[in-house]
């Protein structure tokens, strides 16, 4: 298994950009990855804002409002751009409260008669607002990402599962063969730790931003799981890139 592309989703529920190397650290989530959320307006608000970890209910999420595949966002460690269908709708300086109400202003024009309250742009303060509490990264194959497609009579898209870590493999979910092993991936070592089981934002397609059927059912017959990738711990840090080959340690 070799690395075919790197990504970091700045934005939970956004996608995400590629990234040609990355340095993993031993217990911690991948970089720069889901360390923005827009909270929903719900009342737990206040506590979110403070960067405390929360179940993805309380944020914007494509399950639920599929429109927000039609953007993208990039981060250069101060400065949030987000992109409407290729074109730049929104930026800000997150250290500054402008900043952070301008991205605000933009999410309540496009979500705001759909949620419970006022959008507001929450950073976590150590972490991520990954799915998982747990300081865990994701890894798929693309082999799986094509079956996936080709059950589904969809096109093959990774951007569907926004998994950090894509391998180039032969066999589809040959990567769960990995669960419970030691890897080590270009200078960094991981511990893959469980399946990442999918839920319904796999239905909406990355490119069209349309909400097709159901896929969980369908997924469940043709495989006998709703699984596409894995969860990983980093157990030893170091630098991946682009290339770079996955070995099985123990």
């Amino acid at each position: 298994m070799i690395v075919d592309s790197l990504w970091h989703f700045p934005v939970k529920g956004l996608e995400g950009a590629c990234r040609d190397t990355v340095h993993l650290e031993a217990g911690q989530h991948f970089p720069d990855d889901r360390i923005f959320a827009i909270g929903n307006g719900h009342k737990r608000h206040e506590e979110s804002a403070a960067g405390v970890w929360h179940k993805k209910g309380f944020f914007l999420q494509q399950m639920t409002l599929e429109q927000l595949a039609e953007l993208s966002c990039e981060f250069d460690g101060t400065h949030l751009q987000i992109h409407h269908r290729g074109k730049l709708a929104a930026e800000g300086d997150m250290n500054s409260a402008d900043g952070a109400h301008d991205i605000e202003s933009f999410f309540a024009k496009l979500v705001g008669h759909q949620i419970p309250g006022e959008p507001r742009l929450m950073r976590v303060a150590e972490g991520s607002y990954a799915d998982t509490k747990e300081a865990l990264i994701t890894l798929g194959g693309t082999a799986s990402v094509d079956r996936f497609a080709n059950e589904t009579g969809t096109k093959p898209d990774m951007r569907r599962f926004r998994l950090n870590i894509m391998l180039q493999t032969e066999t589809a979910f040959s990567e769960f063969d990995l669960i419970g092993k030691r890897v080590r991936l270009g200078m960094a070592e991981l511990k893959i730790v469980a399946p990442v089981g999918r839920c319904a934002a796999i239905d909406v397609d990355p490119e069209t931003a349309v909400r097709g059927p159901h896929y969980l059912p369908a997924m469940e017959r043709a495989f006998g799981h709703t699984d596409l990738g894995i969860f990983a711990e980093i157990v030893s840090s170091g630098a991946i890139g682009v290339g770079d080959r996955l070995t099985v340690l123990d």
